[in-house]
């Protein structure tokens, strides 16, 4: 998903999993709940969040916000346990050829969509096909370009079929399922018109009742949920000006679970709420960056954007204001993948003198007015960012007097989250804009640097490439990545792939946080995984809330 995304669960693909059916299931709850008691039905559980959705339908959202519901209200075919391996959700099983072009699901026969219609193989097949068409306006084709064909033998079967072996497939289909009888109604093209979208029907273990904007979003359990569960009779996700308030209201106990705790409030928070709260460490799976558009006239130049890098004083960002709880990153996969470069990259430790020399050499040169200046243009930069993060917020203020004292004069411009989305981000018009991705586990990058994944030739971004970077070797890296199946031999190809976008840099990276998670206690049956607690069905609230 988009920016402070969750992109999706992806598994880690080793090659065991192409010889048998489906993986482990998800282990024993750990930290709140993982005594003795049984679970009990009842009660609520109260999320924050800082943005309202966008829009909820799994194959056309970008964001978090809509990504929190998507992901209750809908089921996907695979999904990953707490170690990123994959088990199934509608699927009770698969196998693959010989071959690795035909992949073969099983699907569960007990399942239902929130409306009382029954759920088949008609449903996967006519969501992969969305994605596939033509017509098709959301950020996915590319995961799916290689499917040249989805078959359905019987109501319980489903066939992929692949032009050659796809080694991530498995981490592409952790996508929801859309219920064709409510989408077919409307032309592909037209998908967004469907008033589905603001009212979701899925097979998820939560049924969407409400959502005020600016307010509230509320769910409730779905009594005919295939799996175990769900426990917890209502969500709800309150909503906040920023994280500040959030905070305010988790300390309140308005809120039960905040997922990242700011990083000047660690310490007071852990002291205060460590009897009544659970207080994990989250290493964030992802990095905050800096896009650059590569058509841009000041950032097309390779020179300006390493001179940004060196320029920008990342480590004081960590210091200052994750107060330690986080580390610069220099590339796109964090260290937590087994693909990560580590030590091959360039650190661009910060050296002002350094990014001055590289912008004097592209020809910025400082004007009367402090400004550098080429051709006649003065170096102006618009950055956008979304309104309701304070963290980022004051590394931005960093950024902002390190490029200024480059002669770099930058306007930052704070936009709602939805305006931010809807007419700048998902169709790539900025010049830069600074946000946040989490990442699956799986170390495939084609969705956000290929050149396939920028924006086409009607001028629809088809991927999360907006910054529109292409580099021909790039792509055929990104391409070998997804074809080789030898672990050993990928990562090869993926540290290689690192080191270009280290060198060419689309983004200025800037860092990964590991500000710590907070759940309330009372909530039982947890399990945590590496991006924070999973399976909210399986959980359950001390008492049932009485």
């Amino acid at each position: 998903m988009r920016k402070s995304l969750i992109m999706a669960l992806a598994s880690v693909m080793i090659l065991a999993l192409f010889l048998g059916a489906c993986g482990p299931e998800a282990p024993a709850p750990s930290g709140n709940g993982g005594g003795a008691d049984e679970p009990v039905k009842g009660g609520q559980i109260v999320f924050g969040m800082t943005g309202d959705p966008v829009i909820f339908n799994p194959i056309l959202s970008t964001d978090v916000p809509s990504g929190n519901i998507n992901s209750r209200v809908y089921s996907a075919l695979v999904r990953a346990n707490a170690n990123m391996e994959p088990i199934g959700d509608l699927a009770e099983s698969w196998t693959v050829s010989e071959d690795g072009l035909v992949w073969t699901f099983k699907l569960k026969d007990n399942v239902y969509w929130h409306d009382g219609t029954k759920f088949t193989s008609a449903d996967v097949k006519y969501t992969y096909d969305a994605i596939r068409h033509p017509d098709y306006l959301g950020i996915r084709a590319t995961d799916f370009k290689p499917i040249t064909k989805v078959e359905t033998p019987d109501d319980l079967t489903v066939e992929l079929y692949l032009d050659a072996p796809y080694a991530p497939i498995l981490s592409k289909l952790v996508i929801g399922i859309i219920p064709k009888h409510l989408f077919e109604t409307t032309e592909i093209g037209k998908m967004k018109e469907n008033p589905a979208n603001m009212e979701p029907i899925g097979t998820g273990p939560y049924k969407f009742v409400t959502w005020e904007k600016g307010q509230y979003i509320m769910l409730e359990a779905n009594e005919n949920y295939f799996g175990e569960g769900p426990y917890i009779d209502q969500i709800i996700w309150k909503f906040y000006g920023d994280n500040q308030v959030m905070l305010a209201a988790l300390e309140k106990g308005d809120i039960d679970y905040m997922g990242a705790i700011p990083p000047d409030d660690v310490a007071r928070i852990t002291e205060a709420l460590s009897e009544t709260h659970e207080i994990r460490p989250i290493t964030q799976n992802g990095y905050t960056y800096i896009g650059l558009k590569q058509t841009d006239p000041i950032f097309k130049d390779k020179l300006v954007r390493q001179a940004l890098m060196y320029g920008t004083n990342r480590k004081q960002i960590v210091d200052d204001v994750l107060m330690g709880h986080g580390e610069v990153v220099n590339a796109n996969l964090p260290r937590l993948s087994w693909a990560y470069a580590g030590d091959e990259l360039n650190p661009y430790e910060y050296n002002p003198e350094k990014a001055k020399e590289l912008l004097d050499e592209a020809g910025w040169k400082l004007g009367a007015d402090g400004i550098r200046e080429k051709d006649g243009n003065k170096m102006d930069v618009k950055l956008l960012t979304s309104t309701g993060n304070k963290i980022l917020e004051a590394a931005l203020l960093i950024t902002q007097q390190n490029w200024k004292d480059l002669g770099i004069n930058v306007t930052v411009e704070y936009i709602e989250w939805a305006v931010l989305c809807e007419q700048y981000l998902d169709v790539a018009k900025f010049q830069s804009y600074a946000l946040a991705w989490s990442l699956g586990i799986d170390p495939d990058f084609y969705l956000f640097f290929h050149s396939d994944a920028a924006v086409n030739e009607k001028g629809q971004l088809v991927g999360f490439n907006d910054v529109e970077f292409k580099n021909d070797r790039l792509d055929e890296l990104l391409e070998l990545g997804r074809t080789e199946m030898d672990k050993d031999t990928r990562k090869e190809i993926y540290v290689e792939a690192q080191k270009i976008v280290n060198e060419e840099l689309p983004y200025v990276f800037l860092y990964a946080n590991s500000s710590p998670a907070v759940m309330h206690k009372k909530v039982q049956g947890v399990t945590w995984g590496y991006a924070g607690p999973m399976f909210p069905e399986l959980w359950w609230i001390k008492d049932g809330g009485n």
